[in-house]
């Protein structure tokens, strides 16, 4: 039976990784990707930037980007056509090859909080354990969000990221949320030892998740 499982991922090896750490703020969404080399893959990505990043001259620096294409802007987001540079193949950046290589599906890729967020399907348990330990053997940092087997995947969904939960948690527990407030942005931003512009991101992401889950 099939499994469906969903995780974050942090490594600066990954596809626009270097992006990433340098603007956490950015919004990535996967629309799709496919390689003719095996080794190569292309990616189509829709990205919204705050207003005052230059996402052209960020993407330049990435080492990880050989190229980049703007083929459409739309509703405040740029889709770009990516290839990755030949700079960028250490083991880990050849995760795409391994999932392949195991059976593995790409659902959906998202970035946000400097993190890539990924939903895949693989052939079984064992399949997803060896692309697990592939990762984490290569200094991947991962956390599994949910976890279920194929008839149970439609039936499950995680509306929070693991970042988000943990922020908002931390700021409920702070009376950041409390009338009048008992903590600030920067409060909750050193105990987590992130930027008080991440654990902002964090939070707004994480309460227009809960919106759109159970009041939308």
């Amino acid at each position: 039976m099939s499994l469906l499982a969903e995780f974050e991922v942090t490594s600066p090896d990954f596809v626009l990784g270097p992006t990433l750490e340098a603007v956490p703020a950015l919004d990535i969404e996967l629309e799709r990707q496919y390689a003719l080399e095996s080794d190569r893959p292309i990616l189509f990505c829709w990205i919204r930037s705050p207003s005052e990043t230059n996402v052209e001259r960020v993407l330049e620096r990435d080492r990880t980007v050989a190229r980049f294409d703007l083929l459409e802007r739309s509703g405040g987001r740029d889709l770009y056509r990516l290839e990755r540079s030949d700079r960028s193949r250490t083991e880990v950046v050849e995760s795409y090859r391994q999932w392949v290589s195991l059976g593995g599906e790409l659902l959906t890729g998202r970035a946000a909080d400097g993190r890539w967020v990924f939903e895949m399907r693989f052939p079984d348990r064992d399949s997803f354990t060896e692309y697990h330990e592939f990762l984490e053997h290569h200094g991947v940092e991962f956390d599994l969000l949910r976890i279920a087997d194929g008839e149970e995947a439609g039936e499950t969904k995680t509306v929070l990221t693991q970042s988000q939960r943990e922020a908002l948690t931390l700021a409920n527990e702070y009376g950041f949320f409390s009338v009048p407030r008992e903590a600030t942005l920067s409060d909750i931003a050193g105990a987590l030892g992130i930027s008080d512009q991440a654990v902002s991101e964090r939070i707004r992401r994480g309460q227009a998740r809960l919106i759109e889950a159970y009041l939308v």
